[in-house]
């Protein structure tokens, strides 16, 4: 019996009991029972363990390898264990970036040199791929949400405006949950702060395991502000121009370098002497790279360090060359316990003089 006649009959069926005062029962097909558990526990594999890893692969000098490698050149490693790959692509697909702006005190007189090579960036992405713009000071903005517009992200760029204060870690949970939180894909983070967070609520150790489970790479183009920065937080706070330290940067330098021994007065920058001031000051700038690193290292991303303003161009490039070819690869691991634990991976390729890069492992899912 063919599926229309089956249809037909249970429709027969139905309406004579209606007719009758029957109880209507609605027959089942076992095949097609068997196919939607079989459909629905596929699609609970798919969700809940496979593993997508994006792979970059340079050569040892760090430069971008040209793409042509197959499936068959890499090994997919988990805890040691080999991996088969079950899904390969190496195909240049678009991907979702999100521009990170820190306009705040320490970057708010090179606005114009930002916004230029932020718009040189642009340049070197492909038609398809979209682009979001996040400003952040004191205050967080998404100025533009993701779009192939060029004309639309540029306009948004326009829009940067120097303010003061430093919300780094809530403009990187904002384009987490708001942004990059409800797109599938590939998916960047290209950052130009000097790390340094100063305002705001969330904290690093909040925002780690979400870029984690995001599968978002962080790239960070790291400003040198530190002398800029010192400069002014070691002036009196009788004079007209002068910076201080905000109430959340004093509590984690005590958590990170005080602890106990941290008294009353830590709490209050005007009471601090001035080689108070600059231990601290060199101690939040150490603990920025710190973790401007961690999180590039768990993204697979990168950190590159600008002295200058004028190599922003050339680290833009770079990253721009690295975004547009990626591996996509793909595997259900061989362990199948959903016990939340941390599980290494490692892509090795195996013709020689390549290196590939991806993020360091993941959590597995717990039932």
């Amino acid at each position: 019996m063919t599926l229309t006649q089956r249809l037909l009959a249970g429709k027969l069926v139905m309406i004579f009991g209606m007719l009758l005062g029957l109880p209507t029962v609605f027959a089942q097909d076992p095949q097609q029972d068997q196919k939607k558990k079989d459909d629905e526990m596929a699609t609970i594999r798919l969700n809940t363990d496979l593993v997508v890893l994006d792979v970059s692969v340079t050569d040892r000098d760090g430069n971008r390898a040209n793409s042509g490698l197959r499936v068959e050149d890499f090994a997919v490693y988990e805890n040691g264990v080999r991996q088969i790959i079950t899904s390969f692509d190496a195909t240049e697909v678009p991907f979702n970036l999100v521009l990170l702006m820190d306009t705040s005190g320490s970057t708010s007189g090179d606005v114009e040199l930002m916004r230029r090579a932020a718009r040189g960036f642009l340049n070197e992405l492909r038609p398809k791929d979209r682009v979001a713009v996040v400003q952040f000071n004191k205050e967080v903005e998404l100025l533009k949400d993701l779009t192939a517009d060029r004309q639309a992200v540029e306009n948004a760029l326009g829009l940067l405006t120097p303010g003061t204060g430093t919300s780094f870690y809530d403009a990187m949970q904002l384009t987490m949950d708001e942004v990059l939180g409800k797109v599938e894909g590939r998916k960047a983070i290209v950052a130009l702060t000097d790390g340094v967070d100063s305002y705001g609520f969330r904290i690093y150790e909040q925002i780690l395991p979400l870029l984690e489970k995001n599968r978002a790479s962080a790239y960070f183009l790291e400003l040198d502000t530190e002398s800029f920065t010192a400069d002014g937080m070691t002036r009196d706070c009788a004079e007209p121009v002068h910076f201080e330290f905000s109430g959340k940067q004093l509590k984690k330098y005590s958590k990170e370098f005080a602890g106990k021994n941290a008294d009353s007065s830590f709490n209050v920058h005007c009471r601090l002497s001035k080689m108070e001031r600059m231990q601290i000051n060199r101690r939040l700038y150490e603990v920025a790279r710190r973790e401007l690193r961690e999180m590039a290292d768990k993204t697979a991303g990168r950190v590159y360090p600008v002295t200058e303003l004028r190599q922003l161009d050339k680290a833009y490039s770079q990253i721009a060359a690295e975004l547009r070819t990626q591996y996509s690869l793909a595997y259900y691991p061989k362990n199948e316990a959903h016990d939340g634990k941390w599980r290494n991976v490692k892509v090795e390729v195996k013709k020689p003089g390549f290196i590939a890069r991806t993020r360091p492992g993941y959590r597995a899912p717990v039932e």
